[in-house]
């Protein structure tokens, strides 16, 4: 039943001074409006949950129908893939986050609080910083065909 459940397909960026990484996740959700906050869950054995436990930030860039590719290009572990901003378009918010300028938009937050869930962590971020660089249908895990991106 839980695959029945809907997602969006998002990439994560993560930054602890001059260390940048970004991942796909589908976990990722709004929690409040006032103020604005979201919720990402992070596996507990990866790099970017690393950079996010030291800097205390992490900046959600939403994909767009039609970038399913860069979702599973960016979907590779770190170790697979130590590079995987080379080559993609991308810019940092004011959080110090990398985010991609060819997504529909993102939001930079600043961590609230987390909590250990299983083997990932739920990180609750505030909104400090959001743009929008273009209309479209944002991707779901339904469109790109994909089982799980924690």
């Amino acid at each position: 039943m839980l695959r029945l459940f809907t997602y969006g397909m998002f990439v994560v960026g993560v930054s602890d001074g001059q260390d940048a990484n970004v991942f796909t996740a589908n976990w990722l959700t709004q929690v409040s409006f006032d103020p604005p906050m979201v919720a990402v869950s992070v596996e507990n054995d990866t790099r970017s949950k690393r950079l996010i436990d030291a800097s205390g930030r992490f900046a959600v860039s939403v994909l767009a129908v039609g970038q399913r590719q860069i979702a599973a290009d960016l979907g590779r572990s770190s170790g697979q893939s130590p590079k995987k901003l080379e080559g993609v378009g991308h810019r940092f918010a004011a959080n110090g986050c990398p985010v991609l300028e060819d997504a529909l938009g993102y939001v930079a937050c600043e961590v609230r609080g987390s909590v250990p869930a299983g083997d990932s962590t739920v990180y609750v971020g505030e909104v400090v910083e959001a743009a929008s660089f273009r209309g479209g249908e944002p991707l779901t895990m339904k469109d790109a065909g994909f089982r799980h991106f924690g």
